[in-house]
């Protein structure tokens, strides 16, 4: 295989490959019912696994008096206080299970939104039991592209993924041969050499970071440059903007599909291209929305995304705040999955912006306020609790004057007087080490 083999890493049982992936029972066949038992079973194995072998939930269980079977269904899980970034950061060990040999586990870093490097440990049997469910948005995906064994391409950089990839390979080389055939272009990369390149690849279905593929569709619309299309698009790791999914969708013709992940849960959702909002694969992930006071949100309300991993028994977390914003959505879906849903809103539940004399907001508030002005591509930066920058990519049609006063006047609602604005008006925005777009950044 042309690469040495991690210690501790093998070859997982065929007997587990076949309960797992090809096992799998697709989710068109399940009921919500079925659904949840499948879901509840994992949910009493991981939180019994967590108390007798996981110091953090062991302690935080006796604290509150509670055991094992006090854990029926998922929503117990409430029950758990949140495990918040800072426990992790400050004892990662913790959360690992007792005596584990992470030579046989598989770590992956992320900073997430502190910006402090994390280290999260996968076990293997958890990575398949968390792929083999990706086998539903593949079902949806072979749909639209319609070609079996089809080429694909992502826009993405080569971390983690390129890791649990590598992995694969050496504990599952029989899952590996089910994975397209892809190459990958950095999200780095100049527009005008990621179309040279796809001219060459010419690949079926092209996915990566949202902001990295609307930039290249928004390059294409813009400069009349050609390449073969994709039949379909789907996006990652960061937002697409509106403006560039309309040109994908509408311009192009191509579908486009949003999928959610993390390195502390994989597979968490899909969009299905038939009603609003992600699937959540809620037999590996439990996904709940809460308010600031720790409710549960109602749909249609903004909260902070809270996952449970149900199958990872390497880090375990559970009640674990991703610091994503989303809503659940109420009511079933036209496509006749039983799974439940939610939206993903832009920003992160982290992010704040300072105001002189009064408390701070969230900066969502002010993303809906300047998306409400007709703002499609766009970055706040604060500098100072009075000193704020925005950037805003040219646009066809854009009355600069009226747009800046607009701005200005609804900042200063938002936020407060004596503010000090000024503008930009990049061709692009620049994406942090980690290859995303944010929406604001506060320096």
């Amino acid at each position: 295989m042309g690469q040495s083999e991690p210690a501790g890493a093998s070859a997982l049982s065929f007997r587990f490959l076949l309960s797992q992936v090809w096992g799998e029972p697709w989710d068109l066949k399940l009921s919500a019912d079925e659904m949840a038992l499948r879901r509840d079973e994992r949910v009493r194995s991981i939180v019994r696994f967590a108390f007798e072998q996981v110091p953090w939930y062991r302690r935080a269980m006796r604290d509150r008096d509670l055991g094992p079977d006090d854990f029926r269904t998922a929503d117990d899980l409430a029950l758990l206080p949140v495990a918040g970034h800072a426990d992790l950061t400050s004892d990662p060990a913790a959360f690992l299970p007792r005596n584990a040999n992470r030579e046989d586990l598989l770590e992956l870093r992320t900073s997430g939104t502190t910006m402090q490097a994390r280290s999260i440990y996968h076990d293997s049997e958890g990575m398949i039991a968390g792929w083999a469910v990706k086998l539903r948005e593949r079902a949806v995906r072979q749909h639209i592209v319609g070609v079996p064994g089809y080429r694909s391409a992502s826009l993405s950089l080569d971390g983690n993924p390129t890791r649990v990839r590598d992995r694969f390979r050496i504990i599952a080389p029989q899952i590996w041969k089910l994975i397209p055939e892809g190459r990958r272009y950095s999200v780095f990369e100049d527009c005008e050499k990621v179309v040279e390149g796809l001219r060459e690849w010419r690949p079926l279905h092209l996915s990566g970071y949202g902001s990295a593929i609307g930039r290249l569709f928004r390059y294409l619309a813009e400069t009349g440059e050609s390449m073969p299309l994709p039949r379909l698009v789907t996006f990652s790791s960061d937002a697409m903007a509106p403006a560039e999914r309309r040109i994908i969708e509408e311009d192009f013709g191509i579908p486009v599909l949003g999928i959610y992940s993390a390195t502390e849960a994989f597979s968490i959702g899909f969009e299905c291209g038939e009603g609003e909002g992600y699937h959540v694969n809620e037999d590996v992930t439990v996904v709940r929305v809460v308010d600031p006071h720790g409710r549960d949100a109602e749909p249609g309300e903004a909260g902070s995304i809270i996952v449970s991993n149900l199958v990872n028994r390497g880090t375990v977390l559970l009640n674990y705040p991703l610091g994503d914003i989303g809503s659940p959505v109420a009511g079933a879906c036209p496509c006749g999955r039983a799974l439940p849903r939610i939206r993903l809103l832009t920003g992160r539940d982290t992010t704040w912006i300072a105001r002189e004399g009064a408390l701070p907001i969230h900066q969502y508030r002010l993303f809906r306020c300047l998306q409400a002005l007709g703002l499609d591509l766009f970055q706040t930066v604060q500098t100072d609790v009075r000193t704020f920058t925005v950037r805003i990519v040219p646009m066809p049609g854009q009355d600069r004057p009226t747009m800046e006063s607009a701005i200005r006047t609804a900042m200063i609602d938002l936020i407060g007087p004596h503010l000090d604005i000024s503008f930009e008006y990049p061709l692009r925005l620049e994406p942090t080490k980690s290859g995303k777009i944010m929406s604001f950044i506060r320096r």
